[in-house]
């Protein structure tokens, strides 16, 4: 159910609130008998017309400074990136006409793209194949998803309950806790600097004289302001912008471009400020040097990612069960203020999470459905107007997305599988560096100069804004919630036409297909990324845009790019 949402910033823990709706559910028939392997490295995801295979590898990234205080330097084994590569289902791969790179937001990891990412490479035809390779940050390495695979494989969601929250080994492995802040002092320095390195190097991957034709690079939240920054780069004298074939900004954008200083002071740079995304505002670098590297979520912290996974799987698996958990019940009381948690089905529990209308949390919300089988009462909270299963003696459970008097837009399935499927991933980013926030706020002008001192202190290094050539897509959705905010983007590319080597080469910013900007504000933020492709409906309207302009601003033909080993 959509309803107005705010945005204050103590909603943005509502998400994770909700995950501990009131049900666990006995797993299904479990896969016990065969010896353990973690799940396939590369696999084919989906049987449909068009075979997806999905390939999950390692790139080297950079190698960032040490801290500054400690000296401590980043551990060889985090220096990488993880790519997770969606592509047609053929050996060798086929040429790939367009790679749409995708890099996520803020708390997000690759697996909150697999909808989207399925999508593109499902328009693939005869004659174009289409690619989508979605990024894990350096951080999500820290992750400890032993359970969680262990838990996939075996089609038993308790197996993973009782690894995070039990201390109990599985397959002899014990879990051996979230990684605290006084050990990734090393992590102060994964900063804008850092994750534009690492990008870098996964897009040269792609041959050379194909990036320009081929290369899409897109960015949904923080991860838009990121990768526009990254087209801005300077890479030695190369500017970012001229190896990619066109920018994709999935309701996100800074609102600074071609401002004369950024909105973050030096000062506020230090010592923290109040821009950080979706109201969390990150430490100054002073802190996060010394004491705070990541940003936690408050109340919930680190617990609530492998619960929300859980509760995907048991969504999946046992959509009907009841039964209780009291690692959700906790929080579930303690946010919702419920005196009794009534029954629900997984199937319930996971929609009452991630729904916009019980979910106080925009930048983070879908619209999969509605509750059912009790009243379901208006609150007034610290997270502002909410909806709750109010009757403690009902049985909750759940109404689909397209089954909804006015139909919705993701289906829980897909929003499961995005916390569930795949080797070591899920839809967060855990550890998230408070470093990144902090320097995309200060390079957010993408015309940074000699001079300034992101620049010249920090080695943030956006500077080619004012000469963007490519083609760029912007889309608007909830959380945005308005075109005008492309404006600023817009006038600080208008007089600079689409560049030689070009498909449009020449023609000015007037022309749709060189700034395009599509209305998709009926979405909620994540609804882009999570919504299912049926065939009906906004969502897949949205994914046919976006394939179709990727295909008018790349020549025929394609980039052979071979499958990196695992």
């Amino acid at each position: 159910m959509l309803h107005p949402s705010t945005r204050s910033p103590a909603r943005a823990v509502a998400l994770f609130a909700l995950l501990s709706v009131g049900c666990s559910d006995p797993a299904p028939v479990p896969i016990t008998d065969a010896p353990y392997a973690p799940p396939p490295a590369s696999a084919v995801v989906d049987e449909g017309a068009v075979r997806i295979r999905r390939e999950v590898f390692l790139v080297p990234g950079v190698t960032p400074p040490p801290n500054a205080l400690t000296g401590k330097p980043t551990p060889a084994e985090y220096n990488f990136v993880r790519v997770v590569r969606y592509r047609v289902d053929a050996d060798p791969p086929r040429p790939a006409r367009a790679v749409a790179v995708l890099m996520p937001g803020f708390l997000g990891g690759a697996g909150s793209y697999d909808p989207m990412a399925r999508a593109i490479v499902r328009r693939s035809t005869a004659d174009d194949a289409y690619e989508a390779w979605a990024i894990d940050r350096r951080s999500n390495l820290l992750e400890d998803h032993h359970g969680l695979d262990v838990a996939e494989v075996r089609r038993d969601p308790e197996i993973a309950m009782r690894y995070y929250f039990e201390s109990e080994p599985a397959e002899g492995k014990t879990f051996a806790g979230f990684v605290g802040q006084a050990q990734l002092d090393f992590a102060s320095e994964w900063g804008l600097a850092t994750t534009i390195g690492d990008l870098r190097k996964v897009i040269e991957l792609i041959p050379q004289n194909e990036r320009k034709s081929r290369v899409f690079l897109v960015g949904h939240s923080l991860g838009a302001s990121i990768s526009e920054e990254y087209a801005a780069w300077d890479f030695d004298g190369t500017a970012g912008f001229s190896e990619l074939a066109g920018l994709v900004l999935v309701d996100g954008v800074s609102r600074q471009e071609g401002n004369a200083a950024p909105t973050i002071t030096e000062q506020e740079y230090h010592e923290g400020s109040m821009g950080g995304p979706a109201g969390f505002n990150p430490p100054g670098l002073d802190a996060i040097e010394k004491t705070t590297r990541y940003i936690s979520l408050p109340i919930l912290n680190l617990d609530v990612y492998p619960i929300a996974a859980i509760s995907g799987m048991r969504a999946m698996w046992s959509p009907g069960a009841i039964v209780d958990d009291p690692y959700r019940n906790k929080a579930f009381l303690t946010l919702l203020t419920l005196p009794e948690i009534p029954k629900m089905t997984n199937r319930a529990a996971m929609g009452f999470a991630f729904d916009d209308a019980s979910n106080g949390v925009s930048f983070a919300a879908v619209s999969c459905g509605e509750g059912t089988g009790g009243p379901i009462t208006e609150y007034e909270g610290i997270f502002g107007k909410l909806f709750h299963p109010s009757d403690p003696k009902a049985t909750y459970s759940w109404i689909e997305y397209d089954k909804t008097t006015s139909r919705e837009h993701t289906s829980l399935d897909d929003i499961s599988r995005s916390w569930v499927e795949g080797p070591s991933l899920d839809f967060a980013e855990w550890y998230f560096p408070a470093r990144l926030s902090l320097d995309t706020q200060a390079a957010a002008t993408l015309t940074l100069k000699a001079g300034d001192w992101p620049f010249d202190q920090y080695n943030l290094r956006a500077m080619h804004g004012a000469s963007m050539d490519l083609p760029i897509f912007g889309t608007v959705a909830n959380l945005v919630g308005d075109l005008g905010a492309l404006d600023k983007l817009r006038a600080l590319v208008q007089n600079v036409p689409i560049g030689a080597g070009r498909p449009l080469e020449g023609q000015p910013r007037t022309n749709p297909d060189a700034f395009f900007v599509l209305d998709v504000i009926k979405l909620t933020h994540i609804d882009p990324l999570s919504g299912t492709d049926d065939g009906a409906g906004d969502v897949s309207n949205w994914y046919d845009s976006l394939t179709s302009w990727m295909s008018k601003n790349s020549p025929a033909g394609g980039a052979v790019v071979s499958s990196p080993k695992p």
